[in-house]
């Protein structure tokens, strides 16, 4: 009678198996953590001057296009009110994002600037980070979202 041959995970029926059994271990679990990954991010906006118009908070996915109306990747409108406000963004996938708001005064959709190019209108970054002649750089204003809720402030600049 043949005694049956041990399957060891290097023989090539074991590895094979071992790989086969692997990839749907992997299968499942990015599956069912990439399903769980959308969070909520509460961004409290500090500093607004007066209750005129909306305040527009936006979250961009990378540095092209910073701080730009094409480069939103998603974009909270709420009425503002003087003092404190809170914008809320729900399925927010894992991720770092660049945050940016802006209290739209004269709720005309634009970040209005006057003639030299300077702000009219109050504006505010990610990390509260300093912008000078334009937004600053991308990971400076990025937040990162990897919780079920995320708290960020803010606070309103104007000139």
């Amino acid at each position: 009678m043949k005694k049956p041959r041990p399957h060891h995970i290097w023989s090539s029926r074991g590895f094979g198996t071992c790989l086969l059994n692997l990839g749907l271990v992997s299968v499942l679990i990015l599956a069912s953590v990439v399903s769980g990954q959308a969070g909520e991010l509460r961004v409290s906006v500090d500093g607004v001057r007066n209750k005129s118009g909306k305040l527009r908070v936006a979250l961009f996915q990378n540095s092209e296009n910073f701080a730009t109306k094409a480069g939103r990747y998603k974009e909270v409108v709420i009425p503002a009110r003087e003092g404190n406000v809170e914008a809320v963004f729900t399925d927010v996938p894992v991720g770092t994002y660049g945050l940016a708001a802006f209290h739209d005064e004269n709720d005309n959709v634009l970040f209005d600037k006057n003639f030299i190019g300077f702000p009219e209108e109050g504006f505010g970054f990610g990390n509260d980070a300093p912008a000078f002649l334009g937004p600053p750089d991308f990971l400076d204003a990025a937040v990162i979202v990897a919780e079920k809720t995320r708290h960020e402030s803010l606070t309103l600049r104007y000139w």
